[in-house]
């Protein structure tokens, strides 16, 4: 059986009540050292054909603590949303309307600006994800990919038919894994946010 392994990273080093997604910033050394200690329990069972990682810090940081750099491929599809010029900025520092926009247009608007929209980053990682499973074809294997809670959310998504309202809501901690399985059917979610 076929199966991908998403790995959320673990907590980044920023205030939690900051926007961020491109931003790129180390994960706090505590968590990132706990997070490695379960990965490599949750991993073990598994024979790794391939890893993939986004290649902001956050995420090489827990993909290198498990393997070799070499033997990690980084991809910017495999990046958070971009959320242009609020990337940083505290939350309750941008503007209202701002956000009400967005509200009113969930996958259309563009984000801080200069940022990406919703639909815009659902391209990006489900064009990267239809590439990925057409080279991954009939055989046995499993591949891990460290990445971001926007990522695995829109791929969840995408694999249970949710809109994107829904699927944003899916609750993902850091350091979790989720894991997708491949049969005759199509791709189903084995477990989430393990």
């Amino acid at each position: 059986m076929n199966r991908v392994l998403l790995v959320r990273h673990s907590q980044p080093d920023i205030a939690n009540d900051c926007c961020y997604g491109q931003l790129d910033m180390p994960a706090k050394p505590e968590q990132l050292k706990q997070a490695t200690a379960r990965m490599q329990k949750l991993l073990a069972e598994y024979s790794v054909s391939e890893v993939c990682a986004s290649p902001l810090l956050r995420c090489r940081q827990l993909a290198e603590s498990l393997y070799e750099p070499d033997d990690i491929e980084y991809h910017n599809a495999l990046k958070e949303i971009n959320f242009g010029q609020w990337e940083g900025c505290k939350w309750n520092d941008i503007p209202r309307n701002q956000l009400d926009a967005w509200a009113d247009n969930l996958e259309g608007y563009r984000l801080g600006q200069s940022g990406e929209t919703v639909a815009e980053f659902s391209q990006r990682v489900l064009g990267f994800w239809q590439r990925r499973l057409s080279a991954i074809g009939e055989t046995n294997s499993t591949h891990v990919w460290f990445t971001h809670a926007g990522v695995i959310r829109t791929i969840v998504g995408y694999i249970r038919a949710l809109p994107v309202a829904e699927s944003s809501r899916i609750a993902l901690s850091f350091g979790s894994l989720t894991c997708i399985t491949f049969t005759s059917n199509g791709a189903a979610i084995e477990y989430l946010n393990r």
